[in-house]
């Protein structure tokens, strides 16, 4: 009996050692399951465009037209545009856009000129396309020739020039160019009468002229005295220096006499308006000046005999 039981317990440790040697064997086999990736988040701040209105000072385009949705149609190009940001810090600018006024996330703004009127533009809305105005800005020694495109003033040209000195005063407001002199007689300065070309009067005997020509008796011809301009008066250019006539380079005296017609509006103020380019500068020795340095030729004369043509090519592409 005792035998019996005795082998009975040693059957029943053989099958539970079996057993556990079988769990061991298939855990062995059973690969661990893959970890799952966690999910990528979805980004929720994609940013997202905010129509707004166009700060009171900006002065848009006539054919900049308002519609509904915050959107404008631009008469120009024929596309809607709607003016906004994408989050706090966009200043705000035009956009492309559709119909219903939604612009796609990443657009790029517009370039904000093309919609605006520039600050200094008469408020005069002009008759007709083409048109130009001329405004004389003394705080600046600047003059500004607008042009009128779809029913707006442009900025066509900046020009330096040198108004009226401490005792003369060139005459304030609104005045229109009436005659034109390819080569005038000016007034006397030391003694001689000195000459001036491409005058254009507009009020009394107050012209747009070029630096003033001396020299000997041949500056009576503009042939000859287009060597003689007064070196001196030309380094005054930017600066009050004349009898109240508007001085003005060579090149932009000629631009107008040959692009404002009779009639173009002409308008003296005493505030300052965009800064005008500098003057070309002079070479000091001949045959740009003569030998003394106290006549020449200005750099920007259209002049096919003058020497800077080659130095300043820009002022003779047109």
């Amino acid at each position: 009996m005792n035998l019996f039981r005795k082998t009975t317990y040693v059957a029943f440790l053989l099958l539970l050692c079996l057993c556990l040697f079988c769990q061991l064997a298939q855990a062995e086999e059973t690969p661990a399951p893959a970890s799952t990736p966690a999910p990528t988040p979805t980004p929720t701040d994609t940013p997202v465009f905010q129509a707004a209105t166009p700060v009171p000072f900006l002065r848009l385009r006539r054919s900049l037209l308002p519609t509904d949705r915050d959107r404008y149609y631009d008469k120009r190009t024929g596309q809607y545009v709607v003016f906004g940001g994408f989050g706090p810090e966009d200043d705000g600018a035009f956009y492309a856009c559709g119909e219903d006024g939604t612009v796609p996330c990443g657009a790029e703004p517009l370039p904000m000129a093309d919609f605006l009127v520039s600050p200094y533009a008469p408020e005069q809305r002009p008759k007709q396309d083409g048109d130009r105005w001329l405004t004389v800005y003394m705080g600046s020694e600047s003059v500004v020739c607008f042009i009128a495109r779809d029913g707006d003033w442009e900025v066509e040209r900046v020009m330096i020039c040198s108004c009226s000195d401490a005792v003369h005063q060139t005459p304030l407001g609104m005045h229109y160019i009436y005659s034109k002199y390819a080569y005038k007689a000016m007034t006397r300065m030391n003694g001689i009468m000195v000459y001036a070309q491409y005058a254009c009067r507009f009020r009394g005997h107050y012209l747009f002229h070029t630096v003033p020509i001396g020299g000997d008796s041949g500056r009576r011809y503009q042939k000859y005295g287009k060597k003689q301009m007064l070196i001196e008066e030309y380094e005054k250019l930017g600066q009050p220096a004349s009898h109240g006539c508007v001085r003005l380079l060579v090149g932009d005296a000629y631009w107008i006499y040959k692009n404002c017609d009779r009639g173009t509006k002409v308008q003296v103020v005493t505030d300052a308006g965009p800064t005008p380019p500098e003057p070309p500068a002079l070479i000091y020795e001949e045959p740009y000046m003569n030998a003394d340095h106290t006549l020449g030729w200005d750099p920007t004369d259209p002049d096919r005999e003058n020497p800077y043509r080659e130095v300043y090519p820009e002022w003779f592409t047109n």
